[in-house]
């Protein structure tokens, strides 16, 4: 396949051309003798349908359950109605799911444990492990040496090392399973990857204190239970496509990932994304644009970005001029524009374009979604996305906690660098 971010032609200024401009000057604050625009026509509270639809009454769709195919249906609908061509596009990925976890300190400990199994960690024989808990600080090799590892369960405190590499350091050294915790006080979860020898499961860090406090005192005895199946099952991406000008093979991609955690309702994880990329594709419906415009809602990111690895190694030869991410737009103040380890090419255009619209942004590097797999094949991507939410990934990321004043910002800038990049014909 053919990638790259071509050369920005000279616009022009007749006919369907002259049209193109004007959608980009109505896009800016104020828009032309105070005429409406895609940009202005974005509704958040429209944008909040959405999430009330998927994340309140389909509620929690992993990916590879019943509910992950109706939360699609529910996509696919609304891209049909807004007259898109609409593609399932099938994959398989390594399904997880649990169905028990428990971590119990022995003997009779009033110490109450909230335990999260880690995506893809292997269950425990039935009735579970007990084993002494071991300190192993952060999992390193050297935090490993001269440490009796063998035949226990390691504790391990989250921080500088990939999960999968704090566990496989473990297994290496004998663990029987491990428990990782947090550096800040909340819960958190992870994926610690296929093929993981022993079972994992992280803790909030103030529960991980307290256990590393009873381990520093002393021998401590535990009993964990960990159920889950692995196995390969089918999701989908979802595409909308919105064709450019005849002639024009370049394309635009527009995403954000569908599926939650489970038990975790998924308003704001990625819900939010949805919604916006919905919102946004439902106002450029009729808006004539230079390049063909995916919109793409990814199966199975939050098992490993499994949705997108698949698109970007299939998505033929028509070359990709960027990659617009979606992800987390409800909750949080802060917008980021975000790039990981590619050009930051995109990401400029979008604060530039931020600037105009009067949005305060700012510019980081991050990974942990969608656009990684774009930006692997060189992909000029930017990432927007809202950092500052506690809560996502929990039960607690519900519907009643999703500001439409948010997504609407979100929409808007979306809107607007979708019609710099694909009407301009950057």
């Amino acid at each position: 396949m053919t990638l790259f971010r071509p050369a920005r032609p000279r616009l022009r200024v007749g006919g369907a051309g002259m049209a193109l401009v004007l959608a980009i000057a109505f896009a800016l604050p104020g828009g032309a003798r105070g005429q409406s625009s895609p940009v202005t026509d974005v509704s958040g509270s429209r944008a909040y349908e959405h999430v009330l639809a998927l994340a309140q009454r389909i509620g929690p769709h992993v990916a590879g359950t019943p509910q992950d195919r109706t939360s699609g249906a529910y996509i696919a609908d609304q891209l049909t109605r807004d007259g898109y061509a609409v593609e399932w596009q099938p994959f398989p990925f390594p399904y997880f799911a649990v169905h028990a976890v428990s971590l119990a300190v022995r003997p009779g400990s009033p110490l109450a444990l909230h335990p999260r199994a880690m995506l893809y960690s292997p269950p425990t024989p039935a009735g579970g492990i007990t084993a002494d808990l071991v300190d192993v600080g952060l999992g390193r090799p050297e935090d490993l040496r001269g440490v009796a590892v063998a035949g226990k369960i390691a504790l391990i405190k989250r921080g500088q090392l990939r999960f999968h590499e704090k566990v496989q350091n473990a297994a290496a050294a004998g663990a029987v399973a491990a428990v990782i915790y947090n550096s800040e006080p909340r819960d958190f979860g992870g994926v610690v990857g296929q093929g993981t020898k022993i079972p994992v499961v992280s803790l909030s860090g103030a529960e991980g204190e307290q256990l590393l406090a009873l381990v520093r005192a002393g021998t401590v005895g535990v009993v964990l239970d960990v159920q889950t199946t692995n196995e390969e099952r089918t999701t989908w991406n979802i595409i909308g496509t919105k064709p450019g000008s005849p002639g024009e093979r370049r394309v635009l991609v527009v995403g954000a990932h569908r599926d939650t955690v489970e038990g975790a309702p998924g308003a704001n994880d990625n819900t939010s994304g949805v919604a916006v990329a919905l919102e946004v594709a439902h106002v450029l419906r009729q808006v004539p644009l230079t390049l063909t415009v995916r919109f793409v809602f990814f199966g199975a990111e939050e098992e490993g970005l499994y949705g997108s690895e698949y698109y970007v190694h299939h998505m033929g030869s028509d070359p990709v001029a960027g990659m617009v991410n979606l992800d987390m737009e409800g909750v949080g103040e802060r917008l980021e524009l975000a790039t990981f380890r590619g050009t930051d090419s995109l990401v400029k255009s979008a604060a530039r374009v931020a600037n105009r619209l009067g949005i305060r942004v700012t510019v980081a590097r991050s990974e942990g979604s969608d656009h990684v797999n774009f930006e692997a094949v060189g992909v000029p991507v930017v990432f927007l996305f809202r950092p500052d939410d506690p809560d996502y990934d929990t039960p607690k990321d519900t519907a009643d906690r999703v500001d439409p004043k948010l997504m609407e910002v979100s929409a808007r800038l979306a809107t607007a660098v979708v019609l710099d990049v694909a009407a301009a014909g950057r």
